[in-house]
């Protein structure tokens, strides 16, 4: 397959944050929350019919070196970019709302990327293009709430993947003039996004900028979405590009150092994550179709194929064998760790359990 740049219907991310404490009771459902989709409006309109959707990354609360503090949502900057149209720098959030979709409005931008500046052609040149770095921070409007629980569902309105909170930003040792590093081989990732929902896969390399991956099957409208460390929760990166399998992901934590001039290693003492809270009843893109061509939203979700079933079993086994790892890695820490332990043995024969068989269902379709 060719490169699909994922964008139109483009994954924003969400990053708004509640400062450092939980919110109240009392907190409006929120509107920030990574994985949610988010919809931009054109210059010059105030349609949202046909305009880019992307989903969100991680929100939360960023202090800056020179004193300031910043309630912010991340995303893709591509969400912002449309060849011929001007795209206002504000992010809205599709809800539901009396049986339509509603679009209140999440903020706008803070900052964003710059486009590296080519030469005449050189090695570099190239380089510079598939480095090129793509990140947004959305600057959250007073009054908006952030939830820190990431979770998706997918166009058709799937049900919602497991809610996972969000921990912190996995800090990246910055590579200097370093290309490439494999020092993350192996390790696995995860995604939210509003058009694919969730999907795991695993890391093969990175660059300055990115994650490079394979098994998250990255589509259009996904972009700006959270990928993140099934282990132990941590925001990796969020949803740029896809190549079928293959795929990369803006690394955030140096978005956020790019951004904000955070020092290399220190992103995790800038940012706090939004704690884990409510969030909005966002609709899906099935949802905004039948609110501008009912016609259209009526039509049937196409049945996943056997192997779209077998790779989702197997990714769903994969993602949970990583988080299981990482709350053993944690065992020493608990209060009785022997009870701990053997509460975790339990959840782990039980998932294991439940992944077989659905592994196992999958292959006997596929060899009958």
């Amino acid at each position: 397959m060719g490169m699909l740049k994922v964008f139109r219907y483009a994954a924003a991310v969400a990053v708004a944050a509640a400062l450092t404490t939980a919110p109240s009771a009392a907190a409006a459902p929120a509107l920030a929350a990574p994985g949610a989709p988010v919809a931009t409006l054109f210059q010059g309109s105030d349609s949202f019919a046909n305009t880019s959707r992307c989903s969100q990354g991680p929100s939360g609360v960023v202090r800056t070196p020179d004193g300031q503090t910043k309630r912010i949502m991340i995303t893709a900057a591509h969400c912002f970019d449309v060849d011929d149209k001007t795209v206002r720098p504000e992010v809205y959030a599709p809800v539901r709302s009396g049986g339509g979709v509603r679009y209140p409005r999440v903020g706008s931008v803070d900052t964003q990327r710059k486009k590296f500046e080519l030469g005449n052609g050189e090695l570099m040149d190239f380089y510079r293009i598939i480095d090129e770095p793509d990140w947004a921070m959305v600057r959250l409007d007073p009054g908006v709430s952030a939830s820190g629980w990431s979770t998706s569902r997918d166009q058709w309105g799937s049900t919602p993947s497991r809610n996972v909170a969000i921990t912190g930003v996995k800090d990246y040792r910055s590579l200097g003039n370093e290309l490439i590093s494999f020092d993350n081989f192996g390790q696995p990732i995860c995604k939210d996004g509003m058009r694919t929902g969730r999907s795991c896969g695993t890391q093969v390399f990175r660059t300055q900028n990115f994650i490079w991956h394979v098994g998250l099957n990255y589509a259009s409208g996904d972009s700006g979405g959270i990928n993140y460390d099934p282990r132990t929760g941590e925001a990796i990166g969020l949803t740029v590009i896809g190549y079928g399998p293959f795929g990369n992901s803006q690394q955030i934590d140096h978005a956020l150092e790019s951004a904000y001039g955070i020092p290399d290693g220190q992103v995790n003492q800038a940012f706090t994550p939004a704690e884990p809270a409510p969030r909005a009843e966002f609709a899906t893109l099935r949802d905004e179709i039948a609110q501008h061509n009912p016609a259209a939203a009526n039509k049937p979700a196409p049945a996943p194929s056997k192997f779209h079933k077998l790779t989702g079993a197997v990714n769903g086994a994969q993602a949970d064998a990583a988080r299981l790892a990482g709350e053993a890695q944690r065992l020493p820490q608990a209060a009785d760790p022997v009870a701990a332990a053997q509460e975790l043995a339990g959840r782990a024969g039980a998932a294991a359990n439940q992944r077989a068989g659905e592994i196992s269902a999958a292959v006997n379709a596929i060899i009958r």
